[in-house]
């Protein structure tokens, strides 16, 4: 499949975990760039227009399009996302700051969380999400806890509840804040009102300089929600447990002023 089809493709599918998509973009790129160089900009344009939220998508392109050898670069965040330590940091942050048996709630889509999981058993796990997707959420979750139940988005309030932390998976973030789903904010607003423990979880690419995350908010509008740095207890990245602050400083993510302009 030629690369640009390979890219359609991709800016399609509304189903695929943000950094699955990102792998596969990248891939994609990698080949774009020594096939047809001058469209790797509209190309890089493109893919984050649709899907603007997707923050491991505007770091993929940003790395790709302020590099000398943009191949190279496309490859390199590929490996950079496959071989993420977040997941594990996050299992051994978990084992180190909470009982085996202590609930745990988690708010779906969580790919980052479903992973760590998987290396750290737990007592507990409540998945806050929507139905229809709730039930297979659920099924997914468990061979991960002893127990696992699901928790309707209107359910937060009872769902957090005696958890011994709440786990929201960002789609971008920065230095002011993070953006989340409606359902992970109606979620979060329940924790701190509980209060219980709010994490956030943001691996690799997640985390963008100022001005791409200024403009990945104002470009999604109403169909994320912003949640303030501080409204976090901790953030779980590729560097293991930080502060807000320490994690969402944009270090790595270079800037890149060509994904300012729409593709035309």
């Amino acid at each position: 499949m030629h690369p640009i089809e390979r890219l359609r493709w991709i800016a399609r599918d509304r189903d695929e975990a943000p950094t699955t998509l990102a792998i596969e973009a990248a891939w994609a790129i990698s080949d774009l760039a020594l096939d047809d160089p001058a469209a790797v900009v509209t190309a890089c344009r493109r893919l984050v227009e649709s899907h603007v939220s997707v923050g491991p998508l505007w770091y993929l392109a940003a790395s790709v399009l302020i590099a000398p050898e943009p191949d190279q670069a496309a490859r390199r965040v590929a490996a950079e996302l496959v071989s993420d330590p977040t997941a594990e940091l996050l299992a051994a942050g978990m084992s180190d700051r909470l009982l085996m048996q202590a609930p745990v709630v988690v708010v779906c889509p969580a790919e980052t969380v479903v992973e760590a999981l998987s290396h750290r058993a737990v007592g507990t796990v409540r998945v806050v999400g929507s139905s229809p997707g709730l039930r297979g959420q659920v099924r997914r979750y468990a061979t991960l806890g002893s127990q696992v139940d699901g928790w309707e988005i209107d359910e937060a309030v009872e769902a957090v509840r005696g958890a011994a932390a709440v786990l929201i998976e960002v789609l971008a973030a920065g230095s002011p804040g993070v953006l989340v789903s409606a359902a992970a904010a109606l979620v979060a607003k329940a924790a701190q009102a509980a209060p219980v423990p709010l994490w956030a979880v943001a691996g690799v690419g997640r985390v963008l300089n100022d001005q791409l995350f200024e403009e990945v908010s104002r470009r999604a509008g109403d169909s994320v929600q912003f949640l303030a740095a501080d409204s976090f207890d901790l953030v779980a990245g590729p560097a293991g447990f930080e502060t807000p602050v320490q994690a969402l400083s944009g270090r790595g993510c270079p800037p890149a002023p060509e994904l300012l302009v729409r593709a035309r």
